[in-house]
């Protein structure tokens, strides 16, 4: 299947702007914060809804196994394995993400990105296992997408109603954790939100809407999506916000933006675009090791510190500006590292390396059909 090299820009700028989220914390004030939280994750979901086809689901399951609970599966082993050589080594170079394998191996499970109590016979603390709570998240929201939408479709049911149902579960995820308080396990209520980003990119596609050039409704865009941001915080992850409908409204406005913006680099700027591209292809790689370097290696302070100290420099907001180009550097050195490494790249990349054991039972298995 042919890239499509505006999808992969987008791509690229919403992993950036997670790995900006992820370091520049408040420094720059809150509606900068609130600005990049608003969007960072949502236009993952809305360009899924873009490219959203119709499939059999078992092929939706075999392919979200492949592809998100691979990655995920690799990523959250790595995390335990270099927190349990942090409690056995102690040593500068590594944080102790997961104090105990037990505590580890619950969090991997459970799959959320901020910690939570579990409350029940016995209250059991589970801690966030990173950003990669987005991966087992898509896995169900994929599915979930696919048989609402061949339900809507036997029922033929017009897009306004098709899009108030899925308003109606997008208001149910905010429910499930601000009125009950059930951050229930690989983020549910964060996969009842997204299914109104699959949608509503959906109907883009359906309608063309990027290609149709509407400078009016692009500035206006921009404005919703800064006056959400001032008007409150969206944390996709915990399926909460100050005021949901607004943040869900200036999400989308962000997510159309960035999708416009993307479509500009393209044509206008085509010679960067290539390399620009790149992130966006591998925005996977670059999350799961991102998150690696975020919650697991102690790199960033051993390197920029080392720089304050060389030139004497105090600014908190020039120490974050130096600690988010590390992160990209990271990441960019991730994108090359990873492909040439076999086995763990197959984890990553199964499309490209798919694993040789899952190869070898398929080809067994059709050898034995064939014979019969």
């Amino acid at each position: 299947m042919k890239r499509v090299k505006w999808i992969d820009n987008a791509r690229t700028i919403g992993i950036l702007l997670i790995i900006i989220g992820h370091t520049v914390g408040a420094t720059f004030g809150p509606t900068v914060q609130n600005v990049i939280f608003t969007v960072n994750v949502s236009i993952f979901f809305f360009i899924s809804g873009y490219l959203h086809k119709d499939k059999p689901i078992k092929k939706v399951i075999k392919s979200g196994f492949d592809n998100l609970l691979l990655p995920y599966l690799i990523t959250s082993v790595l995390m335990i394995a270099f927190s349990l050589i942090a409690v056995k080594w102690p040593n500068r170079l590594l944080n102790l993400c997961f104090p105990t394998l037990k505590q580890g191996i619950i969090a991997a499970l459970y799959g959320v990105g901020t910690s939570v109590t579990i409350i029940g016979t016995k209250p059991v603390n589970v801690l966030s296992i990173g950003a990669i709570w987005f991966l087992p998240c898509m896995f169900i929201a994929n599915i979930t997408y696919t048989l609402i939408k061949r339900l809507m479709s036997r029922c033929h049911l017009k897009n306004i109603g098709i899009t108030i149902i899925f308003s109606i579960i997008c208001g149910l995820g905010f429910c499930l954790t601000k009125k009950f308080n059930l951050f229930l396990p690989w983020s549910i209520p964060a996969a009842c939100i997204s299914l109104l980003f699959y949608w509503i990119g959906d109907l883009a596609h359906q309608y063309d809407l990027f290609h149709k050039k509407n400078p009016v409704l692009f500035v206006i865009c921009i404005i919703i999506w800064i006056l959400s941001a001032k008007m409150g915080v969206f944390w996709f992850n915990t399926a909460s916000a100050d005021y949901p409908p607004i943040a869900v409204i200036g999400s989308l406005a962000g997510c159309y933006t960035i999708c416009c913006f993307s479509i500009w680099i393209e044509e206008k700027l085509n010679g960067f675009s290539k390399r620009f591209i790149k992130l966006g292809e591998l925005s996977l790689v670059v999350l799961c090791t991102h998150i690696l370097d975020l919650n697991n290696f102690r790199f960033v302070f051993i390197i920029v510190n080392k720089i304050f100290a060389l030139f004497q420099i105090s600014s908190l907001k020039i120490y974050t500006i130096c600690s988010i180009l590390y992160r990209i550097v990271f990441a960019l050195l991730s994108i090359f590292i990873v492909p040439k490494i076999p086995v763990l790249r197959s984890f990553f990349m199964y499309r490209q390396y798919p694993l040789k054991i899952i190869n070898t039972k398929k080809s067994n298995k059709s050898s034995i059909e064939k014979n019969i």
